[in-house]
C-alpha cells in the first residue's frame, strides 16, 4: 500500500498560545501540537479524516476545533501540508466565552 506524508503547522498566534492543539486523524489521536510547532505523519493513500481539537480552555466552555477530510488522490507529489491558524472571535471575547469560544481555528490544507 502507497503511503502519504502530512505535514502539519501550527502557527504563533497570542490565543490559545497555553494550550496545544490535539491532532486526530480517522479518530486516533496521534499527538499534541504546541505553539509554533510542526509534526509529519504518514498516512495511508487513502481518503482520512483530520480533526484538531484544542486541549482544555479555562477561559471558555465551548470547543476550539476543525474537522477536514484530506483526498490524497489530489497529492502530485505525495505530500499534503496543512497550516493551523487560530483567529481571536470578538464575540466569544466580550462575553468571556459563555456565549462562543474565544478564538476559532482555520486550517489551510495545500495538495503538492
Amino acid at each position: 500500500m502507497d503511503t502519504i506524508k502530512l505535514n502539519i503547522s501550527r502557527d504563533k498566534a497570542l490565543v490559545g498560545a497555553a494550550m496545544p492543539y490535539r491532532v486526530i486523524i480517522n479518530g486516533t489521536e496521534k499527538g499534541k501540537i504546541k505553539i509554533g510547532g510542526n509534526m509529519s505523519f504518514e498516512l495511508p493513500d487513502t481518503q482520512s479524516t483530520l480533526k484538531i481539537s484544542m486541549v482544555g480552555n479555562s477561559l471558555t466552555f465551548h470547543n476550539i476545533e476543525k474537522e477536514v477530510v484530506l483526498f490524497p488522490q489530489y497529492c502530485k507529489t505525495g505530500v499534503i501540508n496543512c497550516k493551523i491558524n487560530t483567529r481571536f472571535n470578538w464575540l466569544g471575547y466580550l462575553t468571556f466565552g459563555f456565549l462562543q469560544a474565544v478564538g476559532r481555528t482555520e486550517l489551510n490544507i495545500e495538495y503538492c
